[in-house]
């Protein structure tokens, strides 16, 4: 839905993103929802999930630094 927004405010976020909001959909879920199985987070993960939502924030950062 974020990525989403951006778009329709005129934004072009790389499919590189929808992607990792993908991915991260799922664990959001999990954390906004409790009562669900849990998920039990290796390092691989937890460092995955990490890394795509640096990759999301930073690209927001990058657009809104442009002004």
């Amino acid at each position: 839905e974020l990525l989403e927004s951006l778009k329709d405010a005129g934004l072009e976020p790389p499919e590189e993103l929808y992607t990792y909001a993908d991915a991260l959909t799922p664990h959001y879920t999990m954390a906004r929802y409790p009562g669900r199985k849990p998920v039990r987070y290796d390092r691989g993960l937890s460092e995955r999930c990490l890394r795509y939502a640096r990759r999301i924030i930073e690209w927001v950062k990058e657009e809104a630094a442009k002004g």
